[in-house]
């Protein structure tokens, strides 16, 4: 006879004892013994578990019924299922019936917790208890599981990174969760990195749980996502549902979890679409970007982590990229153990810059071309102004995150503290070194895109290029550089015809990219007359490279001859200068093609014939032939 009055209570020393009271319950109620009552019996077991729970005896059975939140009921029914499984069996109906009249309770039994089978009729058959929840609740603790698709994001006890105080959700959402009752679900939106999934992760360590991260898009099945749910209930962790911009369907997702009792995603910038049927809560909360940013604490406690070689590398970092705080943290993770495995152990500049190249994946390769910058300011010959102007926007890309976020001019900006240029002047002035020592200056990634291969003669195609172009530079906040913008601007006009129409509309879809582009955007064309004043006054800077005159040839001619090349004493850079009216890139081909004409020779060197045969090629290129008088003392020679 099943006895176990309250008045004797005796604790259990451990849980193996209260499997044998539970096995004891069951074979009473099995048996229907006169006087025994299962529902009252199984009460008094519980308290008798609670009591031994208070002294430091752990019984899976209590835990994971007050963390799946089952009623009285639910956790006699769990209770029942596993005495059935202990015995070897399976809980039909008739067998539940020993242990309560209240059919409800079975056949509405959660499907996270048992696997059913039907009959032929459809009729719920049988259920047991999951196999690993049933080793769980036999008092076999399970190990963590890492299931493919699932991202355990936090373990319950370890430290967490610093929140900045603008972003702080989860209080907000935590007083939610006391006040509002009933089924409720939790949206957080935001852009990658930004703070959605350490606000979940704040959440959960609340209540020192774990934090499990599932991306919708792998999610295939119910019972895929139901294998994530009970791992999670088992380890007493919380999970979130990750969106994408791309997660339109979500009727599958809210049917999986429609018992659930709140449901907690987090997605990007696009609001979710849910139906009028739902009955729960729908309460979103946003982390705007530029609030992220301008929180500078939050920076400085990133940086201040790590130890670094030099400040000046740290507050550089700090105002040459506008990353967010979660992809930051990543490369300061990853220079932190570049600079450990080269026995350093501070972070340094480059350490940074192979961090920020490795973090920092795109697919920029499919639509761009990568050049490498290998020129820094002294290597550029360009009037004092353009080198003027270009060293402000070296000095302005350092310090924009002062400028803009901390002293709060991104408030007063509309068009966001990214940097747009169009760089304009005839080929060959320097426009791409240009670029190439900006990439160089900064330690950023720089991509030419030839606009021609962008531009589509299919409606909405040259849009869809761009969008992609812009989002893979962003993960990088590569430099880009379009070359032969007048493809696209020399189009630009009045609506006359429909495919006007539609140019205009692809120019003002790439300024509208630049104009969002955290980043630096640059222009390059030859005619800077086909961009007209309402485009010019949406970017952050014009630079015109005029073709240079006799000082900068002059500079020109001496300084690109490397200093291992042979050269004659009869060259005379004066005539060279003031005679060829010629720009940077035709002076450098020039050389080149008088230095293979060297290497011909048996005593190899650069004499002004061979440089003058360069230029005489260079300039029938271009379709202009020189008679021999314009070689002045040098016409013998032709």
């Amino acid at each position: 006879m099943f006895d176990l009055k309250p008045d004797k209570y005796l604790l259990y020393m451990n849980y193996q004892e209260f499997l044998e009271d539970l096995v004891r319950w069951g074979d009473a109620s099995r048996k229907k013994q006169d006087g025994f009552h299962p529902l009252k019996a199984f009460q008094n077991l519980l308290q008798k578990a609670a009591k031994s729970a208070d002294h430091e005896v752990f019984s899976p059975f209590l835990y994971l019924s007050l963390s799946a939140r089952l009623e009285r009921e639910d956790m006699m029914l769990l209770a029942a299922a596993l005495y059935t499984g202990l015995c070897g069996e399976d809980l039909s109906p008739a067998l539940w019936n020993a242990f309560c009249a209240e059919a409800e309770w079975y056949y509405h039994s959660s499907c996270l917790l048992y696997e059913k089978e039907w009959d032929e009729r459809g009729i719920l058959s049988q259920i047991r208890i999951s196999p690993r929840l049933f080793s769980f609740l036999c008092g076999i603790i399970p190990d963590l599981r890492h299931i493919a698709g699932m991202d355990w994001y936090h373990l319950a006890g370890a430290a967490l990174p610093f929140l900045g105080s603008g972003i702080r959700l989860y209080p907000r959402i935590e007083k939610c969760l006391h006040k509002i009752s009933g089924k409720k679900l939790i949206y957080i939106k935001g852009q990658k990195g930004c703070g959605r999934k350490l606000n979940y992760a704040y959440l959960a360590a609340q209540s020192h749980r774990s934090l499990a991260v599932i991306p919708y898009e792998t999610l295939k099945t119910e019972n895929q996502l139901r294998e994530m749910r009970l791992e999670c209930l088992l380890h007493h962790a919380m999970y979130v549902i990750e969106l994408t911009d791309e997660s339109e369907d979500l009727a599958p997702l809210l049917h999986w979890l429609k018992d659930e009792e709140t449901i907690f995603l987090l997605g990007g910038r696009r609001e979710i679409t849910l139906p009028h049927s739902l009955l729960r809560q729908y309460l979103p909360f946003s982390i705007h970007t530029e609030e992220v940013l301008g929180d500078k604490a939050l920076f400085e406690n990133l940086t201040l982590a790590y130890p670094w070689e030099c400040e000046k590398d740290r507050t550089d970092f700090l105002g040459r990229y506008n990353f967010l705080p979660g992809k930051m943290e990543e490369i300061l993770a990853l220079a932190s153990s570049y600079s450990l495995s080269d026995g350093n152990g501070r972070i340094t500049a480059d350490y940074l810059r192979q961090a920020v190249l490795h973090v920092s994946s795109h697919s920029l390769d499919k639509y761009a071309k990568k050049i490498k910058g290998v020129y820094r300011f002294q290597d550029l010959i360009l009037p004092k102004l353009q080198k003027q102007r270009l060293s402000h926007i070296v000095s302005r890309v350092r310090n924009r995150k002062l400028v803009y976020e901390e002293w709060g001019f991104l408030k007063k900006s509309a068009y966001g503290n990214g940097i747009s240029m169009i760089f304009a002047g005839p080929p060959g002035t320097g426009k791409t070194m240009a670029a190439q020592v900006m990439a160089a200056e900064l330690g950023m990634e720089l991509y030419r895109v030839e606009l021609p291969s962008v531009v589509d003669k299919y409606i909405g195609e040259t849009e869809k290029k761009l969008n992609r172009i812009f989002g893979e530079a962003e993960k990088s906040m590569a430099i880009l550089f379009f070359d032969e913008a007048d493809v696209l601007f020399s189009k630009r006009t009045e609506i006359k015809e429909s495919n006007d129409k539609y140019s205009n509309m692809e120019i003002a879809f790439l300024l509208q990219k630049m104009e969002e582009y955290e980043g630096i955007s640059i222009l390059a064309t030859n005619y800077l007359q086909n961009f007209d004043s309402a485009f010019r006054r949406r970017i952050s800077d014009i630079i015109d490279f005029p073709l240079p005159d006799a000082d900068l040839r002059r500079q020109m001619w001496q300084s690109m001859i490397p200093s291992k090349m042979p050269v004659s004493e009869d060259i005379d850079f004066d005539f060279l200068a003031e005679q060829f009216d010629v720009s940077g890139s035709m002076i450098k081909n020039s050389l080149i093609y008088a230095s293979f004409l060297a290497a011909e020779e048996k005593e190899p060197l650069l004499t002004m014939e061979r440089i003058l045969k360069g230029v005489s090629h260079e300039l029938e290129k271009s379709g202009k032939k020189l008679s021999r008088d314009e070689y002045g003392e040098y016409g013998h020679l032709f």
